[in-house]
């Protein structure tokens, strides 16, 4: 698995793995416009503010996507996709485990939000280490939603 900045292409190509408002929401969260409209997507997911990655496999076909964000005192992680004809398949935790070896190089622990009702990504994030915490300070919680961190 490569990762490389994503693009508006990669983009383009990510937006059509959601066919529902409800699978929009579980990756992006309660902002995400749903249809997508690209530049309304952009604005959604901070795309200027973001460090934004794609996974390619080694047909150089894009099979996942994530953001990173220096915020909470973490290495923030959101966002994160696999292509759905590879769901289920270890993607995941190959795409978790890239991007934090990646990114890793400040020492900063990692954290992400998850909608309780993702079951196969939660279950996920807490194989790859990561454990449920209260909100950070001054966040508003989201309905159904928990904060989970990982230490480095």
């Amino acid at each position: 698995m490569k990762i490389k900045p994503a693009t508006k292409k990669d983009l383009s190509v990510i937006s059509d793995w959601f066919s529902n408002k409800t699978e929009a929401r579980h990756w992006g969260g309660p902002s995400i416009p749903f249809p997508f409209d690209l530049e309304d997507l952009k604005n959604a997911i901070s795309w200027n503010e973001a460090e934004s990655y794609a996974f390619f496999d080694e047909l150089n076909q894009i099979i996942g996507f994530a953001q990173l964000f220096h915020k909470y005192g973490y290495n923030h992680l959101g966002r994160i996709a696999i292509a759905p004809n590879l769901r289920g398949k270890g993607m995941g935790y190959k795409l978790m485990e890239t991007l934090i070896t990646s990114t890793s190089g400040d020492g900063s622990d990692y954290s992400l939000f998850g909608y309780n009702t993702n079951v196969p990504a939660k279950k996920l994030y807490e194989r790859i280490g990561f454990e449920i915490r209260d909100y950070p300070e001054g966040k508003e919680p989201i309905d159904g939603c928990v904060f989970m961190v990982k230490k480095t």
